[in-house]
């Protein structure tokens, strides 16, 4: 409470209407009227503990995150309260949004950039993401042609002083209930422990005598805390695909490796179907 409303609150009730509409404080001035009033202490305001909402993050910041956030994500975010409203409505944010987006391959923003004077860039990235989910709506499937019985997968881990390799069928794959691709092996035997260097990752998919190569990735030291992602994988649709790498320690022993494939637009990893379509397109040319 403020030093003026203080006040303000301590005359009011110390009026002749408000003791006479409030029994209590009439009967206790009955009862001290021998006593010498005690002179009203208002207390000062301590501006260390004072309570003040906080300050919304700096278009900065918000500029630098925009980016990497898809435009369902900002639009939730602005749902929070009225501070992440004022946050995620910037158009400085949405711009940068439509700017980065701008850039990328068959991006339906590239023309509406240059008519935004009439319309917020928030509204505009709405506008366009509403007619993009519309049209992929619209398309059938590819059919998938080939079998996942009918795939192997090579998977070789390599260190300065260590190496390992693991052939896998594709019929002793396991899934999850939501049918996410994924490959885990076991390469425990090879004794790779953590801290070791110059780490190497590949992995491979045999196709009735073909091979492909979906990822091949290196990092400087191994880490029991972190998996990474590799570098954009080759894609005949152009998407923005990369692998997930997890890998797995018992205490410092590296003893399993997982992969799986994400598409870095919306994070969603690739389901069973969408990796065979993904590979087919290499395969059967």
């Amino acid at each position: 409470m403020s030093l003026f409303t203080s006040f303000v609150v301590a005359r009011v009730l110390s009026s002749p209407s408000a003791v006479k509409k409030n029994p209590l404080k009439r009967k206790r001035d009955d009862e001290i009227t021998q006593e010498k009033a005690a002179p009203m202490v208002v207390p000062k305001e301590d501006d260390e503990h004072e309570h003040t909402e906080p300050h919304p993050p700096s278009w900065e910041v918000l500029c630098v995150l925009g980016p990497y956030m898809e435009p369902e994500t900002l639009a939730i975010a602005s749902c929070v309260s009225t501070t992440w409203l004022d946050c995620f409505s910037s158009d400085n944010l949405w711009k940068a949004l439509l700017t980065s987006r701008s850039s990328q391959r068959s991006s339906p923003y590239e023309v509406v950039l240059q008519n935004t004077e009439t319309i917020s860039y928030k509204h505009l990235v709405s506008a366009v993401e509403t007619d993009a989910k519309r049209r992929r709506k619209d398309q059938v499937a590819e059919a998938v042609k080939i079998l996942l019985s009918d795939l192997s997968f090579i998977v070789h881990v390599s260190t300065k002083t260590k190496k390992a390799s693991v052939y896998k069928m594709g019929k002793d794959l396991v899934f999850g209930p939501n049918d996410k691709f994924q490959i885990e092996v076991d390469v425990s035997n090879a004794a790779i422990t953590a801290g070791e260097e110059d780490v190497r990752m590949t992995w491979q998919v045999m196709y009735k005598g073909k091979f492909f190569t979906l990822a091949d990735t290196s990092r400087t030291s191994l880490d029991t805390k972190y998996g990474w992602f590799t570098e954009k994988l080759e894609d005949k649709c152009n998407r923005k695909l990369v692998g997930d790498v997890k890998p797995r320690f018992n205490q410092d022993v590296l003893e399993k490796i997982g992969f799986t494939i994400v598409d870095s637009d919306g994070w969603g990893s690739l389901l069973l179907g969408g990796f065979l379509r993904y590979l087919q397109r290499f395969f059967l040319e």
